[in-house]
């Protein structure tokens, strides 16, 4: 039932404490280098802070998730190196064979559209152009990654489960695009009827 389902907060936490696992058994890190991943590769199907990521690897440190060693460094305060212990490790093999829900989606647009007050005609427009050059520019960056990475007929299998996830963000923003459009039309069209008629 729905007051018993975990909040939106919470449910965020525990996935964002699995994703740094699984950034942490690719490579040990430091806290910087795993935002770092977070500026890349992972940023385009995972958001958040880097405050967030030190207090997630703080509580990952506190259940025994993961461990670091203290790395000395001239002229700079020391570094903490972490790495996943075997609990964490049992952690994130529990993750991985538990099958997860459907994300909940939360659209504020959408929100705006549902409201139909033609006030706001002209912002709602407005909006719908930005978003549409957003989502063009969003696709323009998957595709260049694409080429960059996933051009080679030769993938490993490894290569080929990852490329998954960048079909997603590819489907997903032509997608977002054709909607987009359509919603701009709809909404112009709608614009120009209001201001024939009077």
């Amino acid at each position: 039932m729905m007051h018993n389902a975990p909040s939106l907060t919470a449910r965020s936490f525990m996935s964002l404490k699995h994703v740094l696992l699984m950034v942490l058994k690719k490579q040990s890190a430091t806290g910087y280098g795993i935002t770092k991943w977070f500026d890349g590769p992972l940023g385009y199907f995972w958001d958040t802070s880097h405050q967030r990521v030190y207090r997630a690897l703080a509580k990952l440190h506190e259940d025994g998730w993961v461990r670091f060693d203290v790395v000395p460094q001239q002229g700079k305060p020391d570094k903490k190196v972490y790495e996943v212990t075997p609990l964490g490790e049992k952690a994130l093999n529990d993750w991985m064979l538990k099958p997860l829900p459907l994300p909940q989606v939360n659209e504020p647009y959408l929100v705006k559209l549902f409201s139909a007050d033609l006030r706001y005609i002209d912002a709602l427009i407005a909006e719908a152009r930005a978003r549409l050059a957003d989502h063009e520019a969003l696709l323009a960056d998957y595709q260049k990654v694409e080429q960059m990475y996933f051009a080679d007929s030769e993938q490993t299998p490894e290569q080929r489960i990852m490329y998954l996830t960048l079909k997603r963000g590819l489907i997903y923003e032509e997608g977002n695009i054709r909607w987009a459009s359509e919603a701009l039309a709809t909404l112009t069209k709608i614009d120009e009827e209001l201001k024939k008629n009077g």
